[in-house]
């Protein structure tokens, strides 16, 4: 037997994928073993005959190379490379007719080039190695949030950049990390209760409670409803306790309440900044100054036509290339070439879910949704804004607004998603994280 499978997987280039085909072949060979056993035959003759069963050991092995290779989401890197020379282009006419020197297009293109980069680097990691390192590298992500509070950059009373060897990290990009590592953080408290359940939602409430002192009313929002959705994906597929629904139905009645409850503690307790209190303030109540922006992108939809612009003029913000792009291409160009931009984006994301529950391994089923509901809840955070739908928050456009951090984590989060797609023939449903066995 160890011959037959020593000569098969010889056949099998893809050598991460040996261990998981030993295994199964092996199963095959001693249940066959046992059940010519049960048929009279002597143990060496039944082992034999199993073997034989098989088939040819290269055979069977070109076979099964066939299947057990890596992949490539060409689909995906394709749309990738359309998304970043649409954006580059939009930055350069946005700069040419507007004049604002605050938008640097040729920086964007720079950023939006290393960020592919890094994104064709990132698809090249085995994402079940970031997976068996998950804790270490969120405690690092943690940390990095944590020392925010005491050397951070403060920019309107919310904590933004911290700053090592000259270069300046943002918080808010950095902890968009943290939800796909939670994916695989919970993964290793697989089958182990209730008890391992709370403390999966410990590890969820830290870092959410963590943005809410920053403060950081948007990026606790996207942490916590894209982490209560990877954990419902966890829970869906049992990796905790039976009562599936109960448990689901009780952890989005926290979630849907959580917010408003340390929305409302923030608020009493004074912990918001003054212009944030004044700005939801004017948002429901109208007639107030910290209201005219977003009074002003409501008109700006209202007037907005089909195609062309509709005559008002958004230069004098300052971050049309960054949190109002979509409200200027809605202003300047119409209501199609910013129905085009949306549309993209959402087939993106429709292809990063379809991509990620499509996966047989579990681990990266969980990673790749925690990937897709940042990037989708990133959308409607800024969509809502530009629209006057949503009170004035932190936003970006994923992969069209300019700001160096922002736009490199998104990358990297669809490397992430290419590396799972990569793998998706090698690992099986359920495996180790702590070593790369099966179970």
């Amino acid at each position: 037997m160890e011959e037959y499978i020593k000569l098969l997987l010889e056949q099998i280039r893809c050598k991460k994928v040996h261990p998981y085909i030993r295994e199964e072949i092996e199963g095959h060979i001693e249940e066959q073993i046992a059940e010519n056993i049960r048929l009279g035959m002597s143990e060496k003759e039944a082992e034999k005959a199993a073997v034989e069963d098989m088939g040819s050991p290269v055979e069977v092995g070109i076979s099964l190379d066939r299947i057990h290779r890596p992949q490539i989401a060409w689909g995906i890197i394709i749309l990738m490379a359309i998304i970043s020379l649409a954006g580059i282009i939009l930055q350069m006419v946005i700069e040419a007719q507007t004049g604002i020197h605050k938008i640097d297009s040729m920086n964007y293109a720079m950023n939006v080039i290393s960020g592919f980069i890094i994104m064709l680097m990132v698809y090249r990691i085995d994402y079940s190695v970031i997976a068996r390192y998950s804790k270490i590298i969120a405690v690092f992500l943690l940390g990095i949030c944590g020392l925010s509070f005491f050397i951070g950059t403060e920019i309107n009373g919310c904590i933004c950049y911290v700053e090592f060897l000259g270069i300046q990290i943002s918080v808010f990009s950095i902890m968009m990390l943290y939800v796909p590592l939670y994916g695989a953080v919970i993964y290793k408290y697989y089958g182990l209760g209730y008890k391992a359940f709370f403390k999966c939602i410990l590890w969820m409430v830290i870092p959410v409670v963590m943005a809410y002192r920053l403060p950081d009313i948007s990026l606790a929002f996207i942490l916590l409803l894209s982490m209560a959705m990877v954990l419902t994906v966890a829970v869906m597929l049992g990796w905790f306790p039976k009562a599936k629904k109960k448990t689901i139905f009780g952890l989005w009645g926290t979630i849907l309440g959580l917010p408003l409850l340390l929305l409302g503690f923030a608020w009493r307790a004074n912990m918001l900044a003054s212009y944030q209190i004044k700005r939801i303030t004017a948002f429901f109540t109208g007639g107030d100054e910290y209201n005219y922006i977003t009074s002003v992108l409501r008109l700006n939809l209202q007037k907005s036509q089909l195609w062309g612009s509709n005559g008002e003029d958004l230069k004098y913000f300052f971050e049309i290339g960054e949190s109002y792009l979509f409200s200027h291409v809605l202003s300047a160009y119409g209501q199609i070439l910013a129905t085009v931009i949306l549309g993209i984006l959402i087939f993106l994301i429709l292809q990063i879910f379809l991509l990620s529950f499509q996966q047989k391994n579990q681990v990266g089923m969980c990673m790749g949704c925690g990937c897709g509901m940042v990037l989708l809840l990133n959308i409607i955070l800024n969509i809502g804004i530009n629209m006057g739908w949503i009170p004035l928050t932190r936003s970006f456009l994923p992969f069209f607004s300019s700001g160096e951090n922002n736009i490199v984590i998104c990358y990297i989060l669809v490397g992430i998603i290419l590396s799972i797609y990569r793998y998706k023939n090698i690992y099986p449903a359920k495996i180790s994280t702590y070593s790369r066995k099966c179970y």
